[in-house]
Parts: C-alpha cells; structure tokens; sequence
C-alpha cells in the first residue's frame, strides 16, 4: 500500500510543478518579455518618420505610398542580412488586418534582389521589425515625425 501513496504523491507532483511552468509562462508573456506584439492602428495615420533612438536608424512612410530606409543594419530587416546599413525606397502598403506595412523594395534603389519587408505596427507611434518568426524582435522604431 505505500507503494501507491508515493505514486499519488508522485502524480500530484508533477501536476503541480506543471501548473508553476505554466504560471510562469503566462506571467513572462503578460510582462512584454517576449517583445511588442502587432495590434491593428489607422493606416491614414502611419505616414511619417519612424527612428531608432540608438543607431538613428530610420523608416519613412510617406503619404504616396512610397517609403525610404537609411542607416538601418541588413540583419534588422532579414534574417539572412549583413551588418552593414542600407539605403533604399520603394512601395508600402497596409494589410486588410491593418497590424503590419508591407515595405517592397525598388530593384533600383539598393533594395535589389530583396523579397518584400514586414513591418509590424506595436501603437500608433511604434513599429518593429520582426525577420525571423523564431526569433527575437530586431529593431524598435519610435515615430518623431508627421508628414
């Protein structure tokens, strides 16, 4: 008979130790410890300059619908991307769920060869780049200006 009290003692055990994993969990990802998270804003109120604080880095979404990228490093946007800054422009647009700007890049404009950029909107006034689905958040980009 003792023999089965330890195995309830064991399965208690473990059912226990489960649900503080799973606490923990949760707490982790309620706390932002996983990075932004995309919501949906008003694509009428994207346009502007979005920066980066530390590098300069910057994105601008101008009204027309074309943007610009300078001094921002290649593995920020791709994951397969370099050190070095780029310089290029092309076309952005919002998707039909509003939370991140497709950037597509012009083959002449630096961006040659590039696939097409996601840019994920955290506020109304943040943006993040987001490469690697697997991994973490690579740039945070705070807008200064309005059009």
């Amino acid at each position: 008979m003792d023999m089965g009290a330890r195995a309830v003692r064991s399965r208690d055990a473990v059912r226990g130790g489960f649900i503080a994993v799973l606490l923990a969990a949760v707490a982790v990802s309620a706390s932002g410890c996983l990075g932004p998270s995309a919501v949906a804003v008003d694509p009428d109120g994207l346009p502007g300059t979005y920066r980066d604080g530390e590098t300069g880095g910057e994105i601008r979404l101008h009204v027309n619908g074309r943007f610009s990228v300078s001094g921002i490093e290649g593995s920020d946007l791709w994951w397969h991307g370099g050190a070095a800054s780029v310089d290029f422009g092309g076309t952005w647009s919002t998707t039909s769920s509003s939370n991140f700007v497709y950037l597509e890049p012009d083959d002449t404009s630096g961006g040659q060869g590039l696939g097409d950029i996601q840019l994920y909107t955290a506020s109304p006034r943040k943006v993040f780049l987001h490469p690697d689905v697997d991994g973490p958040v690579t740039l945070e980009l705070a807008k200064v200006t309005n059009p």
